[in-house]
């Protein structure tokens, strides 16, 4: 079950990915608005995540749907 930090409610999760390997939740980052959160999923994700190929080892911001 997700469980929400109640004083910052949106939050973003940074996934890593390892070819061969799966992946994992690295951390969470919690905003105390749901425009905070998606900027900063994007601006994370157009800074790391520009390659025209998908490398072998990579990390993603991904804003998580209020439950």
């Amino acid at each position: 079950m997700t469980q929400l930090n109640p004083i910052r409610p949106y939050r973003v999760d940074i996934m890593e990915y390892e070819r061969g390997w799966g992946s994992r939740l690295d951390e969470s980052i919690y905003f105390d608005t749901e425009k905070e959160a998606r900027d900063y999923a994007d601006t994370y994700n157009k800074k790391y995540n520009n390659e025209p190929t998908v490398p072998d080892w990579y990390m993603v911001a991904r804003y998580v749907e209020k439950a």
